[in-house]
């Protein structure tokens, strides 16, 4: 049983008390302990979990827009002490955790009265092995008494080493037989013989039968530890893939839906499915770094280049929604069907050096001036029928505001150079207005005019937590389809052209 204290917030002096294993934390109704909607807006919908696992009391932050803090500190996942303090968001409520002593931590909050070897406290913790095994507990138990009747404690300390040494090789071979248990037996009885020449031959087989029991023992308890990780992984991997199916079921709904209520209560499911997805990830790691940094990497080649382009600029989505895919690949495959793509890309490379002189000055990334290729193909030219001009199509007044003449005698729309540096400046004030991770939302606005994206924002900010983060980034307003369907096309037409010019030469483009 745990019981949550409110130090402060909302619901400050009050106490919940819970027997479930899983206790849900958020602003959102299904949560165990919540918070209200309107006077704790640090707190998210689902913001974090408290959870009893392998004998402890754990708190999970699940994906929470600001955070889950202990002394201070964010956390992803912390085993709890009895009566800690859980900030929930940064400057936000803050509760006291307690649970009945013959709950958390496996009895290691008490003060351990007798001291026993960390070999002991592996049998006491461990089943039996299945089996045929040659050391089930009673016998573990009975090589450790053993060892410390016939032993001293500097004896009994190098067995312990000897006996770990064996079973850190074991270990890491995979639970086999590593080659080297005689070679680490035998630098161990050096050891002990060194420190016991003066004692009785009787003493002495008893402190070798001593380092040789205590090998085995460690040997069979890592065994059984081994074969309980692999297990618990395997069990990580298909909660991490069910989840996924899950999020792909939920953006799916979410692509065909256009009623806002249902847009939003999908939008929802699918932060808590990425949180619990993101939560089970971090878990894995802890066991296994590379088969989590498989999992993360999981895809086709089209789905490493986005991630790979959103990294850049630290606008990573665990979930790509499947029509923004889909999307980006058919104009991907347009361009590279087009009969004119090596002319394209021929202009593309004649201006490249002047356009990432001036991006560059700015810090913006290369990636950004893709827009010139989504506008007009790099044509210095380019006319549109609604005033813009150039290769950056820029109408005549937004020209203006970066320092272009546009007059009934001077066009400096037309001059590439000019209009680059303008362009560069009309995007690096974007960032700075969005924030530097809102690249996309700062390519629409190029795209949509900054009055149109405003007027969604200032929309979005009357809705409930609108001025938060999340209600803010481009994949909100692009699943529950804010922005209008010319905005939305043009954000993955003008990472299609940066990903056909990452494949120059595969596609014969360069000569």
């Amino acid at each position: 049983m745990i019981r949550i204290t409110h130090l402060s917030g909302s619901q400050k002096g009050k106490t919940a008390t819970c027997t479930k294993p899983t206790v849900r934390v958020g602003r959102a109704s299904d949560c165990d302990v919540r918070f209200d909607v309107q006077r704790d807006p640090k707190v998210s919908n689902h913001h974090a979990e408290f959870l009893f696992e392998d004998g402890c009391w754990f708190v999970i932050d699940t994906a929470s827009t600001n955070g889950t803090l202990v002394e201070g500190k964010r956390i992803a996942k912390h085993r709890l002490r009895q009566g800690e303090e859980i900030q929930i968001g940064k400057g936000g409520p803050l509760v006291r955790v307690e649970f009945d002593a013959a709950d958390g931590m496996g009895g290691s909050m008490k003060t351990e009265a007798v001291a026993i070897t960390s070999v002991q406290r592996a049998a006491d913790r461990a089943p039996a092995p299945a089996g045929n095994s040659r050391f089930d507990t009673v016998q573990l138990k009975k090589i450790s008494s053993d060892l410390k009747h016939a032993a001293d404690t500097a004896t009994a300390n190098l067995a312990e080493i000897a006996g770990r040494k064996v079973a850190e090789e074991r270990a890491r071979v995979g639970g086999v037989s590593s080659g080297k248990t005689m070679q680490i037996m035998a630098s161990a009885f050096k050891q002990v013989q060194h420190g016991t020449r003066a004692k009785t031959a009787r003493r002495w087989l008893k402190v070798v039968a001593a380092v040789g029991g205590l090998a085995a023992l460690v040997v069979a308890v890592m065994g059984f530890v081994i074969a309980q990780q692999k297990r618990q992984i395997a069990e990580m991997v298909q909660q991490k893939e069910r989840i996924d199916k899950e999020i792909d079921t939920v953006e799916q709904q979410m692509s065909e839906e256009s009623d806002p209520e249902r847009l939003a209560a999908l939008e929802e499911k699918l932060n808590t499915l990425t949180g619990n997805a993101q939560s089970t990830l971090q878990a894995l790691g802890k066991s296994d770094k590379k088969k989590a940094a498989d999992l993360a990497e999981a895809g086709d080649e089209l789905d490493r280049q986005i991630r790979d382009i959103l990294r850049k600029f630290d606008a990573a989505t665990y979930a790509v929604p499947p029509i923004f895919k889909e999307r980006l690949k058919f104009h991907v495959d347009e361009l590279v069907k087009s009969s004119n793509l090596k002319f394209v890309y021929s202009r593309k490379q004649r201006y490249w050096p002047m356009i990432t002189r001036e991006f560059g000055a700015l810090g913006l990334p290369e990636e950004m001036a893709y827009v010139a290729w989504a506008e007009t193909q790099f044509d210095p030219k380019a006319r549109s029928a609604a005033g813009a001009a150039g290769m950056w199509q820029m109408m005549p007044t937004t020209a203006q505001n970066f320092g272009l003449r546009v007059d009934a005698r001077v066009d400096e729309r037309f001059d590439p150079d000019k209009e680059t540096r303008a362009a560069a400046r009309h995007l690096a004030n974007l960032l700075a207005e969005y924030g530097s991770d809102s690249f996309m939302l700062a390519m629409a606005s190029y795209n949509r005019g900054e009055a149109g994206v405003r007027r969604v924002l200032h929309q979005i900010a009357r809705e409930p937590g609108g001025f938060r983060k999340e209600k803010r980034d481009f994949w909100h307003l692009y699943r529950t389809k804010k922005l209008p369907e010319e905005t939305r096309e043009y954000v993955p037409k003008v990472l299609a052209a940066a990903i056909v010019s990452r494949d120059a030469k595969k596609l014969g483009l360069e000569d």
